[in-house]
């Protein structure tokens, strides 16, 4: 891994420095997108500070999210071949992975850019609470149709492990 050094915006020592989150430089995975999105509990507390109501329930999220996984699944068919399925499935959704980095990113952004500024509007706030409600459901949803997929591939390389062990004992 190639170690980055600070930055200064002037380009001189005393400058604004510029960090380089690790994230920005990971490769771009399912775990990465966990791993970075928020917490219902965060998104719940930033809209309650700010009187906009509740975000939708976790469990009604994730379902969304399955009834979607269920959909692309339908849409696909599966090579006989577990891996060149898993490298197929996991390439067809990393356009979905790579988005929703970019909407964490861009989340993360609004929060720093908000983070330095002297005054926080509430316009600013509720922006920022909105947003962070917005990419919770996004990245939920993106979740859970992840898990359907995930599920698939785990059974149909159990399936094709069954047939190679039947075609073995014969």
């Amino acid at each position: 891994m190639r170690l980055m050094r600070d930055v200064t915006i002037s380009g001189r020592p005393g400058g604004t420095l510029l960090r380089f989150p690790a994230e920005r430089r990971a490769l771009p995975t399912i775990e990465l997108v966990r791993s970075l999105l928020p917490e219902y509990a965060t998104v719940y507390n930033q809209l309650a500070r700010r009187g906009l109501g509740e975000p939708p329930h976790p469990a009604a999220v994730e379902a969304e999210g399955r009834r979607t996984g269920m959909k692309m699944l339908g849409d696909i068919t599966l090579p006989p071949d577990p891996r060149t399925a898993r490298e197929d499935v996991t390439r067809w959704f990393q356009p979905l992975i790579d988005r929703m980095l970019r909407r964490l990113t861009e989340l993360q952004d609004l929060g720093w850019t908000g983070d330095r500024q002297t005054r926080h509007d509430d316009s600013r706030q509720a922006l920022i609470a909105t947003t962070t409600m917005s990419v919770w459901r996004t990245g939920t949803r993106l979740l859970a149709a992840w898990a359907v997929l995930d599920g698939a591939l785990t059974a149909h390389a159990a399936a094709s492990l069954c047939r190679v062990e039947q075609q073995a004992a014969r």
